[in-house]
């Protein structure tokens, strides 16, 4: 098949040298679609023509509305949890029905957006891992495990919103007198400033815009991963599986009605999330085979095996 994937243009290359994860699904997607055989292009909106290719993946809403009035036929997958966040009444909620109206096919990677737009279009895709890039080394339980959050915190333009639950990893690591390691881009920097007592606890270490070649070793250095959300768009998220297939355990906050084998549900109370750090060291190499299982399971190449019957 003929495949373009529609260039987001937010500003970031293809593929992302670092934050960047629409770019980045973007980059698995055309890469491992090339490997099944497929004719795939990376273009942006007014560098595509009508009838050139077989197949139009569009993840962005406005660039969606824009091919529909052009009249060109597309599949639209949606990565923004804001159509969720400002409700049914929202501007952009009816840009993005718009959208879904207006597409073969909507791909959403969370089960609870199924229901929440309860359209025909729209189906659940999950979220892929690059298993080449990413992948586990021998460890043994750990004693003293050393935490780990990547993460983009904010909401709708409030950088000091915790989203993510940066307040909720510190708090279990403050708990159990354990290290923990926040990582995402220079933004979260506003996020800390406005709340100053974290930075006193003496075991948090902040690490900012770790470019991706670095993520594996990022990772390999710490050994649980802690991922209490309050609002993803994925779920999994990437973040999540990236863990997973890197080795780290999981606490994280995700939907009931989504499997994720090799991480421990939790809401956001970190006492609960204690009793999961407790299960996890006391059931590590469960939880390790476990982890292992599901990443491979969704890994990139998977996924995509998956889309082109999609496409098709």
């Amino acid at each position: 098949m003929r495949i373009c994937q529609v260039h987001p243009g937010c500003g970031i290359t293809i593929p992302p040298p670092s934050w960047g994860a629409i770019e980045k699904i973007v980059w698995e997607f055309n890469t491992n679609l090339k490997k099944l055989g497929h004719t795939v292009d990376i273009k942006f909106l007014n560098e595509i023509n009508p009838l050139e290719y077989d197949v139009i993946h569009c993840h962005v809403t406005n660039l969606a509305i824009q091919l529909a009035e052009r009249n060109i036929p597309y599949i639209f997958q949606l990565h923004d949890h804001h159509v969720y966040h400002y409700g049914k009444s929202s501007p952009l909620f009816e840009l993005t029905l718009k959208a879904i109206d207006n597409s073969t096919k909507t791909l959403v990677p969370a089960r609870f957006l199924v229901d929440y737009f309860n359209h025909p279009k729209v189906e659940y895709f999950a979220h892929g891992v690059n298993v080449d890039e990413l992948y586990p080394i021998d460890k043994t339980p750990p004693t003293q495990p050393k935490l780990l959050m990547v993460a983009n915190n904010g909401l709708a333009g409030d950088n000091t919103f915790d989203r993510k639950g940066f307040k909720y990893g510190v708090g279990l690591a403050m708990l159990n007198n354990l290290p923990i390691t926040i990582a995402g881009p220079s933004n979260n920097k506003e996020f800390f400033n406005a709340n100053l007592w974290m930075l006193n606890y003496s075991k948090l270490n902040l690490v900012f815009d770790t470019p991706n070649n670095k993520l594996l070793e990022l990772y390999h250095k710490h050994d649980i991963f802690i991922h209490p959300t309050m609002l993803e768009a994925g779920h999994p998220n990437l973040t999540m599986i990236e863990a997973a297939a890197a080795g780290l355990p999981i606490i994280a906050n995700w939907e009931y009605s989504t499997d994720f084998h090799g991480a421990w549900r939790s809401p956001r109370d970190v006492f609960k999330m204690d009793i999961g750090l407790k299960d996890i060291i006391n059931n590590w190499d469960t939880y390790r085979y476990n982890l292992t299982q599901t990443s491979n399971k969704l890994s990139w190449l998977n996924r995509s095996i998956e889309l082109v019957k999609i496409y098709k």
